[in-house]
C-alpha cells in the first residue's frame, strides 16, 4: 500500500510538471529529457495562462465598481494576492528548470542517505504520514478545488471575464498546494533520517557509558574495551559526516526554493487578512446584493485551507530542526570513564560540528520558519485586522 501511495504522489506531481526526473529503481534517480520537456511545456503554458488571466482581470475591473470603500480595499488586496500567487507558480517552474542539475544531485544523495538509515522496525511511522499526505491531497486539495469550480462565488449576472480567471485561479491554487506537499514530503523524510541518525548515535554513546556504570567488569577486559572504543569512534565519525552531508543537502534544497516559499507565506498572510476582513464587512453590511453566500463560503474555506498549509509548513520545519539538533545533546553527555584519544576526538568533533551549524530553516534570510513564525504571523494578522476594522468604522 505504501508503494502505491508513494507512486501516486510521484506520478501525480510529474503530471503537474513539478518533478522533471525519472526513477529507474528505488535506489536511483535519473535525469530525463522527456520529463524536462514536459516540465518546460507545463511551465510555459502556466506562465502564459497566468499572464493572460491577470491582464484580463486588470482590464475587466472598473476603478470604482462598488458603492462601498471596503469592497474596493478588499478588491485591491485580492489583486495583490493573485499577483503573488501567480508569481509563485512562475518562479517555482523557473527554479526547477534552471537548477535541474543541482536538484538531481541533491535529490539523488538525499534518497541515498534516507535509504542508508532506513529501518524496518520504525517502518510504520513513514507510511502513516504518507497516507495522511495522500488523503490530504485527495480530500482537501482536489476536493476543495472541485468545490471552488462547482460553487460559484458570483451571481449569474457577473462579468464574463470572471469565469476565465476563476478556472486559472483554481489551477494555480492546485499547483501551489502540490508545491507545499512536496516541501512537506521533504521535511517528513528529513525528520525521519535525522531521527534514525540520533537513534544510532544514542546507542553508540550509551554503549560507551557502560564503561562508567560497570567499571569493575571492564577493568578486567581492557582489550575488549579498546575494540569497542575503536568501533564506536568509527561509527561516530560516520554518523557525523552523514549528518553534516544531509544538513548541507537540506540547506541547498531550501536555498533553491526559498523565494517560492517566501511568496507562499506572503500569499497565506494576505489571504487570511483579506478573507477575515471580507467576512467581517459582509456580516456588517445590510445591503448584500453584491455579495453571494457562495462567495462567502468560498472565502471562509480558502482562508482555512491556507491556514492549514501555513501551519503544516511551520510544524514540519520546526520538527526537522529539532531532530537535527538532538545529536548535540547526546554527544555532550558526561562520561566519567577512561576512553582512548581517538574516541574523545570523535565525540569532540561531532560536538563542535553541531555548535558551528545553524539548522534552522531560514527563508531568504528574512525569517525562520518555525513555531515562533506562527506566533509572529498571528500577531501581525491581528494588528492589521484591527487597523482595517478601524478604517471600516471610520467610513460610517
Amino acid at each position: 500500500m505504501f508503494r502505491y501511495c508513494f507512486s501516486f504522489l510521484y506520478y501525480f506531481h510529474s503530471i503537474m510538471g513539478l518533478i522533471p526526473f525519472g526513477i529507474d529503481n528505488p535506489h536511483r534517480v535519473r535525469r530525463s529529457k522527456c520529463k524536462r520537456r514536459w516540465t518546460l511545456t507545463i511551465g510555459c503554458a502556466s506562465t502564459a495562462l497566468v499572464c493572460f488571466s491577470f491582464g484580463t482581470m486588470l482590464q475587466g475591473v472598473p476603478v470604482s465598481s462598488s458603492a462601498h470603500a471596503d469592497f474596493i480595499l478588499i478588491r485591491s488586496l485580492v489583486l495583490v494576492e493573485f499577483f503573488i500567487r501567480y508569481s509563485t507558480i512562475v518562479l517555482c517552474f523557473y527554479q526547477i528548470l534552471s537548477n535541474e542539475a543541482n536538484l538531481h544531485e541533491c535529490i539523488h544523495r538525499y534518497i541515498s542517505i534516507v535509504q542508508s538509515v532506513w529501518c524496518s522496525q520504525s517502518y510504520t511511522m513513514i507510511p502513516r504520514m504518507v497516507y495522511i499526505l495522500v488523503a490530504k491531497m485527495l480530500i482537501v486539495d482536489i476536493g476543495l478545488c472541485t468545490l471552488f469550480a462547482v460553487n460559484y462565488g458570483t451571481r449569474k449576472h457577473a462579468k464574463t471575464y470572471i469565469n476565465g480567471y476563476r478556472v486559472v485561479n483554481i489551477y494555480v491554487v492546485m499547483v501551489g498546494a502540490q508545491i507545499t506537499n512536496l516541501i512537506l514530503l521533504l521535511l517528513l523524510f528529513g525528520s525521519y533520517t535525522y531521527a534514525r541518525i540520533n537513534d544510532q548515535l544514542d546507542r553508540t554513546v550509551r554503549q560507551i557509558l557502560s564503561f562508567e556504570t560497570d567499571g569493575y567488569y571492564w577493568n578486567r577486559r581492557k582489550v575488549l574495551q579498546q575494540q569497542i572504543c575503536c568501533d564506536a569512534s568509527d561509527k561516530i565519525d560516520r554518523l557525523c559526516s552523514l549528518h553534516q552531508e544531509f544538513t548541507e543537502i537540506i540547506q541547498r534544497l531550501f536555498s533553491i526554493f526559498q523565494f517560492p516559499v517566501l511568496l507562499i507565506n506572503l500569499n497565506q498572510f494576505i489571504v487570511i487578512i483579506s478573507r477575515i476582513y471580507f467576512v467581517h464587512i459582509t456580516r456588517a453590511q445590510t445591503d448584500s446584493d453584491f455579495i453571494s453566500y457562495h462567495r462567502l463560503s468560498n472565502s471562509v474555506l480558502y482562508a482555512c485551507f491556507e491556514t492549514v498549509q501555513c501551519f503544516l509548513l511551520a510544524i514540519g520545519s520546526s520538527l526537522i530542526t529539532k531532530q537535527a539538533r538532538m545529536p548535540g545533546i547526546t554527544v555532550n553527555l558526561f562520561i566519567n570513564a577512561p576512553l582512548d584519544i581517538r574516541t574523545e576526538r570523535s565525540i569532540e568533533t561531532f560536538g563542535l560540528a553541531m555548535l558551528g551549524t545553524d539548522f534552522r530553516i531560514k527563508v531568504a534570510g528574512l525569517y525562520v520558519l518555525d513555531l515562533m513564525f506562527l506566533f509572529s504571523l498571528a500577531t501581525t494578522i491581528n494588528m492589521y485586522l484591527i487597523v482595517l476594522i478601524q478604517f471600516q468604522l471610520s467610513t460610517y
